[in-house]
């Protein structure tokens, strides 16, 4: 009979966000990856810390710390206060990317950003804090599993504040990289229950610090319905990640649904890369959204970094515009998005045309400080007509020359392009030699090296060559896994995750090569006078003592220590003797002493030396005398004596002659056993 599931007050945790329960076992939820909470009391709860923060209980935990609901009695408020786990505590890393956050957080000044109090060591046990305001509200991800699709006003009047407020970051050359509705808290104030506070901004880096990159390509951050194609595929993230995201989710909040939905995380992120998203107007409640809005989030979702907005503040002023021109009603920001302060990327250029901006009467004014002395402050219509149609001529050569430069730049890249997306569906990735990918987009970002066709190009056959990794890797197909992962680093040579992989399928490697546990000796079959080896593998759970030799052993007789060395690491030790007498032997392995101490015992049989694996000078053989007669005899004649393989003398002798018996093989004593050890090596 199965047994039953277990009972419930044996599930010694739970996780503090979706209150499921599991053993003590567990460390993190399999449903939203919080630590999970145990069910005894928490330390923490009912204390005070730095004489001003009483701790109430927990309301929340991540993959740092958890946080706390407390009470500040100097002010008389709530706050939330974060502690980092115990076990990352004493991690150097774990403890340098909470300074890290709490940096960045305190950094940043916006009234839909969580506000940072303050932050440091506690002086009791040195665990790291971070003191912030404390929110009452709800999270997006309840409003939309509550609601569904929201009102356009509401969509947006929630989109437009999330996206100002990492604007805002933005403008500090800070990236959020994991905007996603877990992340956005729904508070009131004065009177509006959509009130947006954008939290976690733990993974953040700096945009311009290249000496000190926090992150590398290859390594993948975020969530995978909300991930931008780039992070999706592991290359660098930058403002324009989090435009996507902002778009993804500001596509939720009008339809209901994301745009792209899978089975698995791979999957998502393969349709992240891949696919285009759909309309935004044929999925779930879209209809209802105006076009301009739908084309606002439509461009903030392309493949294409360089075709969506710099930063998420000017996706902020792109949905207030749409909004305004359907004359959609929409509460105005408090907070004024300032202007962007990335350093300008090459190559990008807006690409929504910007309709022109009426002059007033005193703007289209004549400037009267720069006008020379005795000309007309009016211009004349003729001068007017004649710079007119200058400007024009100009600028009509100027755009062929324009043109003409670009198609022809523009050709052999179209060609290649097509060649490499033949080869890419073809399998040909790097190989055969010049019509593959990793060649051809190399060719291609020769000539232009920012090419985002080339680039986007490589991203699917190295995210081809991952799934090919991760496939041979789930079938232990250790060596083909491994080739995948180096011809990733072929095309992205330094590639963090490819070189983990490797080091990991390499360490398998060297365990799969590893023998199993126990004594062999070598040969199987030993003659007297051969040697055999003695090869122990010690179960590496087990303790390794610094006693460790071999014992040769005939009944209940030791005859011989044997020296172990250790053959390379601490699982493998070595011996070898060579066998001076035929009997069956013990071979026993010893490493430690007492209840620690270990044995490993095999049967040797070592067997007589037959006469056909004599040595030549030592192989009996009949020597012929002459016996004295008194009379002459024939001359003797002597043969020599051939011994055949049954062991027979076939030698004849000659008349007169007197064949002496074989000289016996004496067998070597045994030797005797040895004294008791005293310490020494023999």
């Amino acid at each position: 009979m199965m047994p039953g599931p277990e009972p419930m007050t044996a599930l010694a945790k739970h996780c503090p966000i979706c209150g499921t329960r599991y053993d003590g076992a567990a460390t993190f939820c399999q449903k939203d990856g919080a630590k999970l909470t145990s069910e005894q009391r928490d330390p923490f709860v009912g204390r005070v810390i730095l004489d001003q923060f009483r701790i109430e209980e927990p309301i929340g935990a991540g993959g740092m710390g958890t946080v706390y609901r407390a009470h500040q009695t100097t002010l008389d408020r709530h706050v939330a206060v974060k502690i980092l786990h115990p076990e990352l505590a004493s991690n150097p890393d774990a403890t340098r990317r909470f300074h890290r956050e709490a940096r960045v957080a305190t950094s940043l000044e916006h009234p839909n950003l969580v506000r940072v109090f303050l932050f440091g060591e506690l002086p009791e046990d040195g665990s790291l804090y971070l003191v912030m305001e404390y929110l009452r509200g709800r999270s997006l991800t309840q409003a939309l599993k509550t609601e569904g699709a929201l009102p356009v006003p509401r969509a947006l009047h929630v989109a437009t504040q999330i996206a100002e407020a990492v604007g805002m970051a933005h403008a500090r050359g800070i990236v959020h990289r994991d905007v996603k509705p877990e992340n956005v808290m729904l508070v009131e104030r004065r009177g509006d229950r959509d009130f947006v506070k954008v939290l976690d901004f733990g993974i953040a880096r700096l945009l311009w610090d290249d000496a000190t990159h926090l992150t590398q390509s290859g390594v993948i951050f975020g969530t995978a319905r909300y991930i931008s194609p780039e992070g999706a595929a592991g290359e660098e993230t930058d403002a324009r990640s989090d435009v996507y995201s902002i778009g993804v989710l500001t596509y939720q909040l009008l339809t209901g649904v994301t745009p792209f939905e899978a089975q698995t995380p791979v999957a998502m992120l393969m349709k992240h890369i891949h696919d285009q998203a759909p309309p935004l107007r044929s999925m779930g409640a879209g209809r209802r959204v105006p076009q301009p809005v739908a084309d606002v989030v439509q461009r903030a979702l392309a493949k294409n970094p360089d075709m969506r907005w710099d930063d998420a503040g000017q996706m902020a002023d792109a949905l207030r515009e749409a909004a305004e021109h359907c004359a959609v009603p929409l509460p105005r920001a408090s907070w004024a998005p300032r202007a962007s302060t990335l350093p300008p990327a090459r190559g990008r250029r807006d690409l929504t045309p910007t309709a022109p901006v009426p002059l007033d009467r005193s703007e289209r004014s004549v400037d009267t400080s720069m006008q020379v002395p005795g000309l007309s402050k009016r211009p004349r219509w003729t001068t007017m007509l004649a710079a007119f149609v200058l400007g024009a001529a100009a600028v009509v050569g100027g755009v062929m020359l324009l043109k003409s430069r670009g198609q022809a730049e523009q050709g052999p890249l179209t060609e290649l392009a097509g060649r490499a997306r033949t080869a890419l569906q073809a399998g040909h990735l790097d190989a055969p030699p010049g019509e593959n990918v990793l060649e051809l987009t190399a060719r291609m970002l020769e000539q232009a090296p920012r090419n985002a066709e080339a680039r986007a190009i490589r991203r699917e056959a190295v995210l081809t060559l991952r799934e090919q990794a991760a496939r041979a890797r789930a079938g232990d197909e250790l060596a083909e896994a491994k080739r995948a992962w180096q011809r990733v680093l072929v095309f992205t040579p330094g590639d963090p995750q490819a070189v983990e992989a490797i080091r990991e399928i390499e360490t398998a490697e060297a365990q799969a090569r590893a023998p199993e546990p126990g004594l062999r000796l070598t040969p199987e079959e030993v003659r007297v006078g051969e040697t055999s080896t003695f090869l122990a593998v010690v179960d590496g759970e087990r303790a390794v003592g610094e006693d460790a030799h071999f014992e040769l052993w005939r009944g209940r007789r030791r005859l011989r220590r044997v020296p172990a060395v250790r053959a390379g690491d601490e699982k493998r030790w070595v011996g070898s003797y060579t066998w001076r007498a035929a009997a069956t032997y013990e071979v026993r392995f010893v490493m430690g002493a007492g209840e620690d101490a270990l044995e490993l015992e095999e049967t040797q049989r070592v067997q007589r030396r037959s006469a056909r694996l004599a040595r030549d000078d030592e192989r009996p053989r009949t020597t012929l005398r002459p016996t004295p007669r008194p009379s002459p005899s024939p001359t003797p004649m002597t043969m020599e004596a051939s011994t055949m393989d049954e062991g027979i003398d076939w030698t004849i002798p000659a008349p007169g002659m007197t064949a002496s018996p074989p000289a016996p093989i004496v067998q070597e004593p045994e030797p005797a056993a040895p004294p008791p050890w005293t310490g020494g090596v023999l």
